[in-house]
């Protein structure tokens, strides 16, 4: 049984697919920024063997230029391009980095959750079922189980 990554992996250098590709590429490159500019940066894309990079305008002109050579340096880099942390780069050539400032603010979403409500089920089961389980392991472990819930069904009435 294939797991979904298995199967992304499966697919992602087929040309059709090739931008799944990019993104992860991208995330990884992405990933080797500091945290704190890493928070302004809203996306980046490939386009013509150009990366992108989308950033706020709260980052100045120095983070602007970190970003591009943080970049370029580990592009320029065969020993840190070609290990396992970047194999998702491999096929792509990206030759130039540039950066644009985008100065609409950074729409994020915050999921606001309550835990005002609890809510707690009791148990209905009485464990007054038939195990008809050929196999003796199997059995045994229906039985124990079953105890279980006789054991805590007697317990609560």
């Amino acid at each position: 049984m294939k797991t979904t990554q298995d199967i992304l992996t499966s697919i992602q250098h087929k040309p059709q697919f090739k931008k799944i590709l990019h993104h992860k590429c991208i995330n990884k490159l992405l990933s080797t920024i500091l945290p704190a500019i890493r928070r302004n940066i809203k996306h980046g894309y490939i386009n013509k063997n150009v990366l992108y990079i989308i950033i706020t305008a709260a980052l100045n002109k120095y983070d602007k230029d970190n970003i591009i050579k943080t970049i370029k340096g580990v592009l320029n880099s065969p020993m840190i391009l070609k290990s396992e942390h970047f194999i998702e780069c491999d096929d792509i050539n990206i030759e130039d980095v540039i950066v644009y400032v985008d100065h609409k603010p950074k729409m994020t979403t915050d999921l606001h959750t309550t835990f005002t409500h609890q809510i707690t089920y009791t148990e209905r089961a009485s464990g007054d079922i038939n195990i008809n389980i050929k196999d003796e392991k199997l059995h045994a472990l229906a039985q124990s189980i079953q105890e279980i819930i006789k054991k805590e069904h007697n317990e609560s009435s």
